[in-house]
């Protein structure tokens, strides 16, 4: 506790650096994108409806079924609490940096395999899709 308060009064007395506004830029686009990402899930449901579920027939062509969007918007929340909780931990045992680009490189590898996502089945296809999420 004593070394918590050592460096919070360090930061009040320090004067203000190019670090400072790095570190809000580089907090800033965190913030963004996670924001953007669940701000977008949204349009990319319309989307994956359009895609795989459209039936001219149906009432209403083009949407995901319940039983399919409440797994896909469910997941993106989910997932992101659990990621800021899990790599700010993380974060906090191997080193911010480190962390920093093994999520940037988790974040590749998982857009690649979302863009190659198969299955036989239209309900495989959603299931590879929130796996990967």
């Amino acid at each position: 506790m004593a070394n918590q308060l050592g460096v919070l009064n360090a930061l009040d007395t320090a004067k203000t650096q190019w670090y400072h506004f790095t570190a809000i830029v580089i907090a800033g686009m965190g913030f963004f994108t996670d924001a953007y990402d669940l701000f977008s899930i949204s349009l990319i449901t319309k989307l994956l409806g359009c895609i795989y579920y459209f039936d001219a027939l149906s009432e209403k062509p083009g949407t995901l079924p319940h039983r399919i969007a409440a797994p896909v918007n469910g997941v993106a929340f989910c997932g992101t609490l659990a990621g800021q909780l899990f790599f700010g931990w993380l974060g906090e045992k191997l080193g911010r940096k480190r962390v920093y680009r093994l999520t940037l490189m988790l974040m590749v590898i998982c857009f690649i395999a979302s863009e190659l996502s198969f299955g036989k089945s239209l309900d495989g296809v959603m299931a590879i899709l929130c796996f990967i999420r």
